[in-house]
């Protein structure tokens, strides 16, 4: 059952509003904008229907409150007379479902009422589903990771890190954090293009001929392959695609340059070197970070991204890198 938020300063009113509402929802009644606010301090709503002139604070005001403290209800204005400025005010910063004249139509009212809790259940049901499809990407990601896994031993760890390397590293560029964090979910399956690259290379303690490392350096777009061409991937894709680009346009499949190669790949490319010189391979002992830091450096402007470098260097300033390498 909705819950109704009913707020008027004349008592009469509410006791109409509560009439017309009583059967089929839960209706709450507020005398006036501060035991209005009150209300939505305290309890959810599924729908408030404010009048605008109240003493000390007035439906805009009130409206203007829920829509912080509860977005998700739905506000409904009644205004008895003509105050275009008030109503301006809560279209623009109230965002309003509506607005209703007194004195009102009850069966009008009562529709507004209806249709306004219909599409608040279809929005709650999109973004149900929309959070499930989310839930159901992220298991494919892990799943493809663990694939990889089996193909790499060192493969889980490095993925972890690069993951919160990147994300913070995408903040630190600019990168809004919900961007940032899919970033560095989708920056776990950079390698997964290793999944077509034959053992006998991938794991080949040796130093691979050139031919064998022809084969290896398809798997940046073996990785394109694999990810398909679903919309959520495609962060994924790009970062699979040019990790193993170079910023003076040096390294491979497509020999890009600078800003041609996407942000996401410029970030990954860097976190996942500084990962693999800080970290102990069968092959190699870990490097400090601060002589992980100056290689880097070395190489801005050739390997890396200048600015992403700088960035790096602050976070690694911070103490943000090494938080991260703590945890994983």
């Amino acid at each position: 059952m909705h819950t109704l938020l009913l707020i008027d300063d004349d008592p009469d009113v509410l006791a109409t509003l509560t009439r017309s509402f009583r059967k089929g929802y839960k209706t709450l009644s507020a005398n006036g904008g501060e035991a209005g606010i009150a209300f939505l301090n305290e309890q959810p709503v599924d729908l408030v229907i404010c009048d605008q002139r109240m003493p000390n604070i007035s439906g805009d005001q009130v409206l203007g409150h829920a829509l912080q403290v509860q977005p998700d209800a739905i506000r409904i204005l009644l205004t008895g007379y003509a105050d275009v400025e008030s109503l301006l005010t809560c279209v623009n910063e109230a965002h309003i479902y509506k607005y209703v004249t007194k004195p009102w139509d009850p069966a009008e009212l009562n529709l507004t009422v209806v249709r306004a809790l219909e599409a608040l259940v279809l929005k709650r049901n999109l973004d149900t589903a929309r959070e499930q499809l989310e839930i159901a990407y992220k298991d494919a990601v892990m799943m493809l990771c663990l694939a990889a896994e089996g193909k790499d031993q060192d493969t889980s760890s490095h993925l972890q890190r690069v993951q919160y390397y990147t994300e913070a590293l995408a903040i630190a560029m600019g990168v809004d954090s919900k961007a940032a964090a899919h970033m560095g979910l989708m920056s776990m399956l950079h390698d997964i293009g290793k999944l077509a690259t034959p053992d006998a290379i991938l794991k080949k303690p040796d130093k691979l001929s050139p031919e064998e490392w022809d084969v290896m350096k398809e798997h940046s777009l073996s990785g394109v392959r694999i990810l398909g061409n679903n919309p959520f991937y495609e962060t994924a894709r790009e970062i699979s695609a040019g990790h193993h680009e170079n910023y003076d346009g040096s390294g491979y499949p497509h020999g890009l340059s600078g800003d041609d190669i996407p942000l996401s790949a410029r970030i990954v490319k860097i976190v996942d070197v500084f990962d693999a010189l800080t970290t102990q391979r069968p092959y190699k002992q870990p490097w400090p970070m601060e002589t992980a830091m100056a290689h880097i450096e070395s190489h801005a402007g050739m390997m890396f991204d200048p600015e992403v470098v700088e960035k790096l260097k602050t976070l690694f300033a911070d103490g943000t890198l090494t938080r991260i390498k703590s945890v994983f």
